[in-house]
């Protein structure tokens, strides 16, 4: 069967990661199938080293227009060409003028939570616009013929939600990519980071994530706990957000403790990872965030947001911080930093939570079990 893969909405970050995990396990486990990708320029997938099974279909251009164009009109002559009878979107919209099944990846987690304020910390018209933009993605979400969630929770609020039926809706469990278990890669922006006891928050700029508050953070370490040799590791790009937090530890009297070592690689992930001594994760929302199952396999202790989507996903395997409460964190990691037991207890409980996850492998299968029904 040949099947499009509709990969536009990976640019960068955790979706990316994914979605190259996808192609090596397709190379590998997807052989019966031809796989046609269709990417952004500008992202992995364009260089990526394809085989005889998995091929680059359509490079698209970073421009709206063009984009929308091709979902509302072009995408039809590539399924002709194709000869596809389906499409499977990884966490994004799918095509509306693709006449094909359609199967969804879906990752906008705050969809199923209505009940949290997700944009409330942008200016009042940048809430206008994120909203108008989250009921299109609803819509597009709900026009796949089957839609896949990463945790049961979101599944489940998904069937209530929109009344969507069980028969449409499906959880496939995430996993560490098989790119984290990679280490040696320690390039000279690993090296630069600075002695101290590291803790690493690996993501690009999304306001949810919280990042502006490990300013906050190290500011109490050290004014109320004497603690100067916390280094928040960060991996943001240079831009005025990134610079905005940067300006702020600076004015804080903390700008040694908050390090950005910009973005990395993602076969030098696992290698930064073995670098730092704990994650941390501060987020209001997460679907299911790469960076757990991360710190998991690479037995780091993981500091999360004391929320419902997080207990429902972590369990006893994390230490929970009290959401966008920097007195709580900071008195979270002071106690951590020394309590071996309690490092050694946080990581056993991450193992063994990991160990009933799928694979790699196994989670490839259960996504392609999924697409080879759809068209049955």
């Amino acid at each position: 069967m040949n099947i499009i893969l509709n990969f536009i909405p990976l640019k960068q970050g955790g979706g990316v990661q994914v979605g190259l995990d996808f192609l090596s396990q397709a190379k590998l486990y997807g052989k019966e199938h031809n796989w046609y990708v269709v990417a952004t320029e500008g992202t992995p997938f364009v260089a990526y080293e394809y085989s005889d099974n998995v091929h680059l279909a359509k490079v698209m251009p970073r421009n709206l227009k063009a984009r929308l164009l091709f979902e509302y009109f072009g995408c039809k002559a590539l399924i002709k060409e194709t000869n596809a009878p389906i499409i499977y979107t990884q966490f994004g919209p799918i095509w509306p003028g693709a006449n094909v099944v359609n199967v969804a990846g879906c990752a906008y987690s705050n969809l199923m939570y209505p009940e949290i304020d997700f944009w409330g910390k942008l200016p009042f018209l940048s809430q206008i616009k994120r909203k108008i933009i989250d009921y299109f993605r609803t819509q597009r979400m709900l026009a796949a013929d089957y839609i896949i969630y990463e945790t049961q929770d979101l599944a489940d609020r998904a069937k209530r939600i929109f009344n969507l039926p069980s028969s449409r809706v499906f959880f496939v469990r995430p996993t560490a990519s098989s790119l984290v278990n990679r280490t040696g890669n320690t390039n000279s922006k690993i090296r630069s980071i600075p002695e101290g006891f590291r803790v690493l928050l690996l993501s690009h700029y999304r306001v949810h994530k919280n990042i502006e508050i490990l300013s906050n953070v190290a500011q109490i370490l050290k004014t109320k706990f004497q603690i100067e040799n916390v280094i928040f590791v960060l991996t943001l790009a240079e831009d005025i957000k990134s610079l905005n937090i940067i300006d702020k530890a600076r004015e804080l009297g903390v700008s040694k403790n908050i390090f950005n070592i910009g973005p990395v690689d993602y076969d030098a992930c696992g290698s930064l990872y073995e670098a730092c001594d704990a994650v941390i994760l501060p987020s209001l929302l997460e679907s299911f965030s790469n960076t757990i199952a991360e710190a998991w396999v690479m037995k780091k202790p993981i500091f999360i947001s004391d929320l419902d989507w997080a207990k429902s996903i972590c369990g006893n395997a994390a230490i929970y911080i009290n959401y966008d409460d920097a007195d709580d964190t900071a008195s979270k990691i002071a106690d951590l930093m020394n309590n071996t037991n309690e490092i050694e207890r946080v990581v056993k409980n991450g193992i063994q939570v990991l160990s009933q996850y799928s694979g790699s492998k196994s989670r490839f299968l259960s996504y392609k079990e999924i697409i080879e029904n759809a068209v049955v």
